[in-house]
């Protein structure tokens, strides 16, 4: 069994991490190693405050190590797995979607009205004929909202969210997802989805 890092993290750390807590022997189990890193750690806890379902980023988590060789899967960090935890997350809030039966029209335009504020006109798409070109609209709408709440930010304030997550800045998906929630926290505002009520 592989090492995960030079040294355990401390409890103080790990308080108020439940994901941490409850993936933590799947995950030292699949990586065969004794204990994950604090990137690792801080990484389940931001998808736990972003509102990643426990289940889909165990499941996410799960498959992608067993897609990968063995004896390759100590050396490969969970954040890794972050496209597939993306990639089942985006089925459970469709399935989910469809099994409360939203009003997608009237969801749509609430989330719209949300946002003007912090838009331009011309940023606003012409109206969805669909409940999945509806959700498309809005995730494109969600990366354009945090593009014109970057520009609104004052300048220290951009440089103490870089700052905040400069030791992510190599993995920009992750990155950018990470900055963007803190724009959307500060200014209080949920996730573009049609599925997020």
């Amino acid at each position: 069994m592989e090492v995960g890092g030079s040294n355990p993290p401390s409890p103080i750390f790990l308080k108020g991490m439940s994901y941490y807590k409850k993936l933590k022997d799947t995950l030292l189990s699949l990586k065969d190693v004794f204990y994950l890193s604090p990137r690792e750690i801080w990484f389940l806890s931001f998808l736990e405050e972003t509102g990643y379902p426990l289940e889909v980023v165990k499941q996410g988590i799960e498959e992608f190590y067993r897609s990968i060789p063995p004896e390759k899967r100590h050396k490969t960090p969970i954040f890794f797995a972050f496209g597939k935890i993306k990639e089942l997350n985006e089925r459970y809030a469709l399935k989910r979607g469809r099994d409360i039966r939203i009003d997608w029209k009237r969801c749509y335009k609430e989330k719209l009205k949300e946002i003007k504020p912090y838009i331009k006109e011309e940023d606003i798409p012409e109206e969805p004929r669909s409940e999945s070109e509806a959700e498309e609209k809005l995730k494109q709408l969600e990366n354009l909202l945090a593009k014109r709440l970057w520009e609104k930010l004052p300048i220290e304030e951009r440089a103490r969210i870089i700052k905040k997550y400069s030791s992510w800045r190599k993995d920009q998906e992750i990155f950018k997802l990470m900055v963007k929630h803190e724009l959307f926290k500060l200014y209080r505002i949920k996730p573009l989805s049609l599925y997020v009520l």
